[in-house]
């Protein structure tokens, strides 16, 4: 006879209860994730259509209300470079370069100046002289990972493996007081490399289809259980 109980065994369902909710939540997390870059993107590609703002209209609001808004600033680099090792860009090597930039209102702001695969030093050695600069302004928030923490040189241009404004703050001294916004320098502008920032580093698409792997996951866990629990025996 076939026996059609459902008993799936004490082990099978510790499993399934310990690790079922684990996969849920982790789609669940990479679904809010794609919303939230979604957001960003939407947000991004929408300002990107309005007017640079002049530095002016920038202080006079919160920061915040104005992030992906292009912005036209007029002053001086500070020849302190930020060399971000390990960027790819066209499966090659290179840098990201982030260069402080004081402006008319002695307001200080750390310029992605783009990435670059070049290695001498000269070449990193920001324009002087007063100029007029766009961009736009991106929360600052940690650029490049280090798994090594090694110690930073002591000279600029300074190669770093991460980049926050934390650190960027100690490595400038107290003499630089740099804002807490980073401006993604133009093609067009003075001291530009080549652009290949965007508004995050992945794109909507991947988190759904990493949320789609996880909850196939789960799903694959409950009809393992379900199999298990009914599977046929027969009686002798």
């Amino acid at each position: 006879l076939l026996n059609k109980k459902f008993n799936p065994g004490v082990l099978m369902t510790c499993f399934v209860i310990f690790f079922l909710p684990i996969l849920l939540y982790l789609g669940y997390w990479q679904i809010s994730r794609g919303f939230e870059k979604k957001s960003i993107w939407e947000t991004y590609t929408n300002n990107k259509t309005l007017p640079p703002l002049s530095e002016k209209e920038l202080l006079n609001n919160k920061a915040e209300h104005l992030l992906y808004r292009s912005i036209m600033i007029k002053g001086s680099y500070v020849d302190r470079s930020f060399l971000l090792d390990n960027r790819t860009y066209r499966k090659e090597k290179g840098f990201e370069v982030f260069t402080p930039f004081e402006s008319e209102n002695q307001k200080v702001y750390l310029i992605n100046r783009g990435w670059t695969n070049a290695k001498e030093k000269f070449v990193f050695i920001a324009p002087e002289g007063s100029h007029q600069l766009e961009g736009i302004l991106s929360p600052f928030k940690k650029y490049g990972l280090d798994l090594s923490k090694q110690k930073n040189q002591d000279s600029f241009p300074m190669v770093v493996q991460e980049l926050t404004h934390s650190l960027a703050s100690s490595l400038l001294g107290e003499s630089i007081n740099i804002e807490h916004m980073v401006i993604q320098l133009s093609a067009a502008s003075r001291g530009s490399f080549e652009p290949i920032w965007g508004p995050t580093e992945m794109k909507t698409s991947r988190h759904w289809g990493y949320a789609a792997q996880w909850l196939g996951l789960a799903l694959a866990l409950l009809c393992l259980y379900v199999y298990f629990g009914f599977k046929q025996s027969w009686k002798k």
